[in-house]
């Protein structure tokens, strides 16, 4: 009888109530109320960060490190370990929602060097989209030549194009009979030339505005750019977090919650709300008319295209880990449930394999190392480290799940990269006291992904922490507070941070960190030595991601993530799924350009590599195991050793 009891709960501050049966995960209440709830954990309990407050009511709840005793009698529990056993009234802490930082600005006009193509070499690429909308005039008929209007449409078609049998789907031929006879049988036609399809058909001349979208689904950040496609020029850029995060915050947690009941439908629901939000702010600032806009260019790993698409992308996940699709059916916007540009088609570019996606593919584009002779490493550092090596004889690729950690998941006072974040650290060597550097500027309220790797880096080189991540305890650092055999480092004190809590890193934190940069530095290691080559071979290093742009190379060497090689070879090029994708919208060339890349890149399973578990293992300290991976550190290591010593005898 008690399972088929069925409990009222309402939630604060937002008044909602809903009814839910005996044992409802109370997590899952919250996510299916249409309420915001962060739970980067995916809802297993590991990242503390789905905390709510019980008003009224006693739930089943499991006991958790992250509520304290004080904490647990004024009703606090972890939601995702929470069962709605009685009737409740459950508050919800404010969900702090932040911007995503993005690069902004018109490519086409950049005076930087971007990779290997400066602003001359962007202004060499072709704009021919291969999707156009042109003015046509059909033949009127009369008694003495009464033909239908689609034969006299696909007839003008032919004329101009030389197409013999142009595809028309039902809903341009719906229109064709008022379009036809609404401006005199002139029509303005929208035609994607590589496949001979009518994708819309307007009354009257053709306007000559004609724009686009380029778009990157990241696992963490959608971002999207509105195109000029008579020009090249980016009119307006925007991004935001993409919200699949509170269902979980790596992919797996994702393809998990895909599978129960209603959840492929509701990731690839919102994540379409969000690009719906982007298009409607980008149309609200740019003022353009949005049927206007006829193509959209997308690009994403293969879980995230797979979910966008509502695919279900069960099987990447299991053994031999297969996509349904790498590259998905060219549709109309609204058949995918995207508002506000109903004349759009919606292409994606062709992604590798399971753990390599079409990200990877237009980054590779971005580059240029596809035409380059100088071999060259591309890695795209993220929830997973994406990786290929090679130049435009062969390329080889490869993935690693480096984990939330670099995106600041996985440590307790971890963020990702918003205003407040801090992004650059410090450790004095005589106080042990650490400087800090915050996006924006204002008083931190975490640490992100490049700051981890900053903070981790200075803490060893400066001895606060040893070879296997563990806090020397005995060199006076007035900044580490332990407990027992739990010790934390305080980074920034409490009065001055943004909410008044410690800003701190623990050895659990820099476990996750470690375990992190060992699957970036054994990936890197594994696919290039099934080649037959080194680390000190390649040409040039490519850093790709959010990550890689405020990355210090110096740290990430010092820590074994990065290769111990010049430093003069490693780029910083930020977003470059966001690029290819860009590129591909303004040339077909470019666009056929990535499904050759992708046929061109040779895949390697590390999941089942015994050398890459091997590495892994060894990469298990800082640098690594075997220090002549890491000669320059190694001189660095042994001249802070020699300095500590004669610390020690003073």
């Amino acid at each position: 009888m008690n399972n088929r009891k069925k409990y009222q709960v309402k939630f604060l501050p937002s008044n909602k109530t809903r009814t839910f049966k005996h044992g409802f995960n109370l997590r899952q209440a919250i996510l299916d109320s249409g309420l915001e709830i962060e739970s980067s954990c995916g809802g297993v309990g590991t990242c503390g960060k789905c905390i709510v407050q019980i008003k009224e009511g006693s739930p089943e709840t499991k006991k958790t490190k992250f509520i304290s005793e004080s904490e647990k009698k004024e009703g606090f529990v972890l939601s995702c370990l929470t069962k709605i056993t009685d009737d409740l009234v459950v508050f919800i802490p404010e969900q702090k929602k932040t911007r995503a930082i993005i690069d902004k600005g018109k490519l086409a006009e950049s005076s930087n060097v971007y990779a290997d193509i400066n602003r001359k070499e962007y202004e060499k690429v072709e704009i021919k989209p291969w999707i156009e909308k042109v003015n046509l005039k059909v033949e009127e008929p009369s008694l003495s030549y009464g033909t239908s209007d689609l034969y006299r449409f696909k007839k003008a078609v032919k004329d101009k194009f030389n197409i013999e049998d142009c595809i028309i789907p039902i809903n341009v031929i719906r229109d064709l009979p008022k379009k036809l006879r609404g401006k005199g049988w002139e029509v303005a036609v929208t035609i994607d030339l590589n496949k001979s399809l009518i994708i819309n058909i307007e009354a009257g001349k053709k306007n000559d505005e004609l724009y686009g979208l380029a778009l990157d689904i990241g696992t963490t950040t959608i971002v999207m750019y509105l195109v000029d496609l008579n020009d090249g020029k980016i009119i307006g850029s925007d991004s935001d977090y993409n919200p699949q995060i509170k269902f979980g915050e790596d992919i797996i947690n994702r393809i998990v919650y895909s599978n129960k009941e209603g959840g492929l439908k509701k990731l690839k629901e919102v994540v379409v709300d969000c690009i719906n939000n982007l298009i409607w702010r980008l149309l609200l600032n740019s003022h353009i008319d949005p049927d206007n806009i006829i193509s959209m260019v997308v690009s994403g790993n293969s879980t995230m295209m797979h979910l966008f698409y509502e695919v279900s992308p069960k099987y990447i996940r299991e053994e031999p880990y297969i996509t349904v699709a790498n590259r998905f059916s060219d549709c109309r916007a609204t058949e995918l449930g995207i508002k506000h540009i109903e004349n759009a088609f919606v292409f994606s570019v062709q992604g590798v394999a399971s753990y390599l996606g079409g990200d990877i593919t237009a980054g590779i584009l971005a580059t240029g190392m596809s035409n380059s002779k100088d071999l060259a490493l591309f890695i795209d550092l993220g929830t997973n480290g994406e990786l290929v090596v090679g130049n435009s004889e062969w390329m080889m690729g490869c993935s690693c799940s480096a984990g939330p950690a670099f995106e600041g998941g996985g440590v307790k006072c971890g963020t990702r990269a918003t205003d407040g974040a801090i992004q650059k650290v410090w450790v004095d060597q005589e106080t042990y006291k650490a400087e800090v550097e915050a996006i924006g500027g204002g008083k931190p309220k975490g640490i992100c992904g490049s700051g981890l790797i900053d903070v981790i880096g200075e803490m060893y080189m400066k001895g606060v922490i040893d070879r296997k991540g563990k806090f020397n305890k005995n060199i006076g650092n007035q900044y580490l507070r332990c407990i027992k055999d739990d010790c934390l480092y305080i980074l920034v004190e409490g009065k001055d941070t943004a909410d008044g809590k410690d800003i701190f890193i623990s050895e659990v934190d820099i476990d996750n960190l470690m375990r992190a940069k060992a699957a970036i530095y054994a990936g890197i290691k594994t696919l290039l030595e099934e080649v037959g080559l080194s680390v000190y071979d390649l040409d040039k290093v490519y850093l790709a991601g959010g990550l890689g742009k405020k990355l210090n190379v110096g740290n990430a060497v010092v820590i074994g993530m990065l290769p111990d090689i010049n430093i003069e070879k490693y780029s910083f090029l930020g977003n470059t799924s966001i690029t290819g994708s860009y590129l591909s919208l303004l040339s077909s060339k470019k666009y056929e350009e990535t499904v050759k890349i992708a046929d061109a890149i040779t895949y390697v399973e590390l999941s089942v590599n015994m050398k890459f578990m091997d590495r892994y293992v060894a990469g298990l300290f800082f640098p690594y195991t075997d220090l002549q991976d890491f000669p320059t550190v190694e001189e660095l290591i042994f001249s802070l050793d020699n300095k500590n010593r004669g610390k020690e005898e003073k």
